[in-house]
């Protein structure tokens, strides 16, 4: 089985990943074939598996981890978030997701709208048996929760030419963030460490999440489409604007009071909003605050239970910041 070729660095916890994976892909069955074959499309193309990762290495900074448990809650993890996804994919009508056609561009949004909805009840489902020793249904409410939060900031935010920044910060930190903190500290919970260090679990988590999804912002605008692996200027296209363009307006409001009004772009036009946002600072601003919230993220760190777990939880914080898709 293919997996993203990060996890090439860590044998056990690919394995592990691996083995999470083959879970999900037992669990998921539903009798219709359009919405079956639509749930189980998002899962072919092997996303990155991040949250679910940090979950399992959260959860081998204990010594009360159960391995059967950990990859339950990694999957149910995996399972929400690819559950947003094809629900995103939906609203923003979006057509290619990890370099392929995109569930709801095949299947049609009927079919994406139910299987999104089974996966969200099989995460659920996949804790079930753990719920007296772990309180995984409180934290899978949480996280969906808070991304519905995000998500509807974002749509209230939507085509709006004067959305600030801390506005900005508030819907990331709810539609991204929230669930690296959940993956993060529900790992934690599992490994059976002290309410602090889970307390300090979920600070990490929302360190990594900003850094996380303020690299995605950025990516959009510096990547080509096959790098990407997502339809370049999507959100642009849908109204949503990310840090680089907040970042940008200021030293170049003329450029975006027009090109806000834009709906589609030609490859000129895209080249030319890419060059404005170098110019502008943007892209430098955007990355400089990633950096800022992965050094964050690292400090805390720190503060863990040491060992090799810690030390790979450093390792790959730190990588993420160097990725490209």
């Amino acid at each position: 089985m293919s997996t993203y070729p990060l996890w090439n660095q860590y044998p056990e916890l690919k394995e592990a990943l691996i083995e999470t994976t083959n879970l999900i892909e037992k669990t998921l069955f539903v009798r219709n074939k359009a919405v079956n074959q639509a749930m189980k499309e998002i899962f072919k193309a092997h996303g990155k598996m991040i949250r679910p990762a940090y979950c399992l290495l959260f959860s081998s900074l204990g010594n009360q981890s159960e391995p059967a448990r950990a990859r339950h809650l990694a999957a149910s993890i995996e399972l929400f978030h690819n559950a947003t996804l094809l629900h995103d994919d939906i609203i923003d009508d979006g057509k290619i997701r990890r370099g392929l056609p995109t569930v709801q561009s095949v299947y049609g949004k009927k079919a994406a709208v139910y299987a999104g909805d089974y996966l969200i009840s099989a995460c659920f489902k996949m804790t079930l048996p753990y719920s007296q020793q772990l309180d995984t249904q409180g934290l899978l409410t949480r996280a969906m929760e808070q991304v519905i939060k995000g998500e509807l900031q974002q749509l209230s935010n939507s085509y709006n030419p004067n959305v600030s920044f801390r506005q900005y910060l508030t819907q990331i930190k709810g539609k991204t963030a929230e669930l690296f903190a959940i993956s993060c500290l529900s790992g934690a919970q599992e490994g059976g460490l002290n309410k602090q260090n889970q307390q300090l679990s979920f600070r990490i988590g929302l360190q990594i999440g900003m850094a996380f999804q303020l690299l995605d912002d950025l990516l959009e605008y510096t990547q080509s489409e096959e790098e990407w692996g997502k339809s370049l200027l999507q959100d642009l296209s849908n109204g949503i604007y990310t840090a680089p363009v907040i970042l940008s307006k200021e030293k170049a409001a003329d450029f975006f009071a027009d090109m806000l009004k834009q709906e589609e772009w030609s490859k000129d036009e895209a080249d030319s909003v890419r060059q404005i946002l170098v110019e502008a600072g943007g892209i430098d601003k955007t990355r400089q605050l990633a950096e800022r919230y992965t050094r964050k993220a690292l400090k805390l760190i720190s503060q863990l239970p040491s060992g090799e777990p810690r030390n790979q939880i450093e390792q790959l914080t730190r990588a993420l910041l160097q990725r490209k898709s």
